[in-house]
């Protein structure tokens, strides 16, 4: 069982819970994408080759060099987390099935989007996340084991979507990650 949480954060009211667990959480780190790929993700397997899963990417036209653009996303994306996500969708299958190739190996992520739908806990939770990156094999373990709703255990990274140019919280990605994990 998870800690317990304040009953300012159990309101119902999902603008309280968010600065509830700001205000409880005190400063929330935000860090440069060199540093989460250094210390927190695990290192590349040896036979992956980045520079020969991109030249494969070009050839297959999943990417081109020439307009700098994955060709999910052949002008800048619309604000709809629906519709990136589900182009990114894409390219990330690509990616991991080019790695998988080059390693021999099964990929351990896969991803997903599922805007609407909260992940499962313990917990109830209000605040899906936009996206994930979901455990292939799952480690859930008794009754969630079975569980068709995807489970907030087995999500290794979890995505929200910031538009350029949009106006509004720093932290409104952040608090509605954290709340969601917290509810």
């Amino acid at each position: 069982m998870g800690p317990r949480m304040p009953p300012s954060i159990r309101t119902g009211d999902l603008s309280l819970g968010k600065k509830a667990i700001l205000r409880d959480l005190g400063h929330v780190a935000v860090v440069p994408l060199d540093y989460f790929n250094t210390a927190v993700l695990p290192p590349l397997h040896t036979c992956i080759d980045i520079q020969d899963i991109e030249n494969r990417l070009c050839r297959s036209k999943t990417s081109s060099k020439e307009s700098y653009r994955w060709s999910s996303f052949p002008k800048d994306p619309e604000k709809e987390a629906n519709l990136i996500f589900g182009r990114l969708s894409r390219v990330f299958d690509k990616v991991v099935q080019l790695a998988a190739e080059g390693t021999g190996t099964s990929p351990k992520l896969t991803f997903a989007q599922k805007p609407t739908i909260s992940p499962t806990s313990e917990r109830a939770n209000i605040s899906p996340p936009d996206a994930y990156l979901l455990l292939v094999n799952t480690k859930s373990v008794g009754k969630y084991a079975t569980c068709s709703a995807h489970r907030w255990d087995d999500i290794a990274v979890s995505f929200e979507l910031k538009c350029d140019g949009e106006l509004g919280d720093e932290y409104s990605d952040v608090s509605n990650v954290l709340l969601s994990n917290s509810m």
